[in-house]
């Protein structure tokens, strides 16, 4: 019996799809009926992929999309899992050449995560404008924007550094709805964001940051005050302009494959407790179930390969701080665009995705 929910995926060979496929293979109701690949058309997914063989060794790689196989089902999605640059201009012609796909489309690439054009060509110049794609996509944060994630056609996945950061800050200066507002109120709010982030946060392709030997026993920073990450955490916390919240970022690397932990540093505008700081985080987050308000601090292994973002928050009197955790390839990339898909079927968030971490690691 066919699947109520066929998948396309756009581009085969990277961690997203790897990711993609990985936790779509347990999904009750969806099933991937079609992947995309220029340099890997005509393998199969379990080649390029060994660690998922028995799961898609009839699955094929194409060079276009399945429409037929897509549309043989009541509800399709399709994920594009392709890089910066080029996932946006092939979307474009998905949606208008001359058979135009009418499924939902979830961009996990940066090509259309940032509202503003003028931001968009300063952080990634390589990307096209693509104006009218980047008016209609809806950013794809669940915890935040769900009610308009539900009616959407366009989704901008969210960056996963920029995840753990928003959900860590978010508390702290954005409202939710009543009875949920910031701890900051509407008063101006310095944020220090520290990002540790593993190495396949970079991708599958061979880097010198991300190689083992140099990448092994040493650590560093990357694009500090620069980060293309800075200016989507802005915009998601209602500010992109940083009228109201001055911001330093940082990015660093460390020794692991998977993981991101990220440290907020704030000066609150009255002093608050540790109990209570925590109790307002959990009244923030109630209704998201992917969301854990930790006693102490967080830790990579309670959340790596599960869609969990713990957080853990520290107060004494103004000064606060708020650490995150969670797993750059699944809650800060291909579980959250899971969750995604969810909202716009009309699932419940957790389908195909209520499992706990891997640990030990």
């Amino acid at each position: 019996m066919s699947a109520p929910l066929h998948v396309a995926i756009l581009g085969a060979s990277g961690y997203g799809a790897a990711e993609l496929l990985r936790l779509l293979a347990a999904h009750p109701a969806a099933r991937v009926v079609s992947i995309t690949s220029t340099s890997k058309a005509g393998e199969l997914v379990s080649r390029v992929h060994p660690h998922l063989a028995g799961f898609y060794d009839q699955l094929r790689i194409g060079e276009l999309v399945d429409l037929a196989a897509l549309r043989d089902a009541r509800q399709r999605v399709i994920f594009s899992a392709l890089p910066h640059a080029t996932s946006g201009a092939t979307i474009q012609r998905l949606c208008s050449g001359p058979d135009p796909c009418d499924a939902p489309l979830i961009d996990l690439s940066g090509d259309l995560r940032l509202s503003d054009p003028e931001q968009h060509a300063r952080h990634y110049p390589e990307s096209p404008a693509l104006p009218e794609l980047r008016q209609r996509a809806v950013y794809g944060l669940p915890e935040l924007f769900a009610s308009q994630i539900r009616s959407a056609r366009l989704v901008a996945n969210p960056g996963c550094l920029a995840t753990a950061s928003i959900l860590a800050a978010a508390p702290l200066v954005r409202g939710r709805d009543a009875g949920r507002e910031p701890l900051a109120g509407a008063e101006p709010l310095a944020l220090a964001v520290d990002a540790k982030t593993g190495s396949s946060g970079s991708g599958r392709t061979l880097k010198e940051t991300t190689h083992h030997p140099t990448r092994h026993a040493d650590f560093r920073a990357y694009k500090p005050l620069a980060h293309q990450h800075e200016p989507e955490i802005l915009q998601a916390l209602g500010d992109p302009a940083g009228a109201r919240i001055a911001m330093s970022f940082v990015a660093q690397s460390i020794d692991a494959a998977r993981g991101i932990f990220v440290t907020v540093h704030a000066t609150l505008p009255r002093p608050i407790e540790s109990r209570a700081a925590r109790e307002h985080f959990a009244r923030y987050y109630a209704d998201c179930p992917f969301v854990r308000i930790r006693d102490d601090s967080p830790t990579l292994q309670d959340v790596v390969g599960s869609n969990f973002c713990d957080i853990g928050v520290a107060a004494r009197g103004r000064q606060i701080i708020v650490m995150a955790a969670l797993d750059n390839l699944v809650k800060g990339m291909a579980g959250t665009a899971i969750q995604n898909m969810n909202l716009i079927c009309g699932l419940p968030q957790e389908t195909g995705l209520w499992w706990p971490s891997f640990r030990p690691v």
